[in-house]
């Protein structure tokens, strides 16, 4: 019977069947009983005594096992280098580009180095700015790995002048040299990164939130009576090539008039 079944009853009043007992045997009628034989009285076993009883043998003992030692560390064979010891500084990881931006302020004031660079002049409109900056940069990219050319740095934007439709760039890769004739360079030019006093601001983010930044920026040079130089530069600390734009971090550059 289910349990359930069984408190349903129970809670009703009803009285729950008991099983059924094993009938019991009855004894046969007198008339059709078999009288037994009589048995002849089995003589008492004689009793042993206590001493008598042989002791049941002891199991032997087993030893236990040994215990398993430990092999020894061997020695190196003959002539085999011995195993270097890492230097204590290789646990430490190098410095990320990230680590750069996230110790910048906004608006420190910096000196910049001029470094070797190809360069490469372009005119963009205001409603695909990033998209003319990046293929530029790649486009940069490329020439200089087929002259051989090594980056030395994140690439650059220098604004030059500028309208209500369109703005005249110059794309920046600084490299570590530029060993080739200028016309193997083509269409960019051997040239050189910006250098100079300049306040130095972070943007965090794609181009769409761009505006905002530089409202910010204008903000900090009005509180200051700054006057700025109409060319001012983006740095792209986080490669371009490798990185969303939502997640890009960049450097702008403001050099103010002497």
């Amino acid at each position: 019977m289910k349990p359930a079944l069984l408190s349903a009853m129970l809670a009703a009043g009803l009285s729950v069947p008991a099983p059924p007992l094993l009938a019991q045997a009855q004894p046969a009628p007198p008339a059709q009983q078999a009288q037994p034989l009589p048995q002849p009285a089995s003589p008492p076993a004689p009793a042993v005594p206590p001493t008598a009883a042989a002791p049941a043998p002891e199991a032997p003992a087993v030893p236990a096992p040994p215990p398993v030692a430990a092999p020894a560390p061997q020695p190196p064979a003959a002539g085999a280098p011995a195993p270097e010891t890492p230097p204590a500084t290789a646990q430490t990881p190098p410095a990320r580009p990230g680590d750069i931006v996230e110790s910048a302020g906004f608006g420190d004031e910096v000196t910049l180095t001029a470094r070797p660079a190809l360069v490469l002049s372009g005119r963009a409109t205001w409603d695909d700015l990033y998209g003319t900056f990046r293929r530029s940069l790649e486009q940069l990219n490329g020439l200089a790995r087929a002259q051989g050319a090594v980056a030395a740095g994140p690439p650059m934007i220098r604004f030059v002048s500028s309208t209500d439709e369109q703005a005249d760039y110059e794309a920046i890769l600084p490299v570590v040299a530029l060993s080739q004739a200028p016309e193997r360079y083509l269409p960019a030019r051997p040239g050189a990164t910006p250098a100079g006093q300049a306040y130095r601001f972070v943007h965090f983010g794609g181009y769409d939130t761009m505006e905002q930044t530089y409202d910010e920026i204008t903000n900090f040079l009005d509180e200051r009576s700054i006057q700025a130089e109409d060319s001012f530069v983006e740095e792209y600390v986080r490669d371009p090539e490798t990185t969303s734009e939502v997640d890009l971090a960049t450097f702008i550059y403001v050099f103010p008039k002497r």
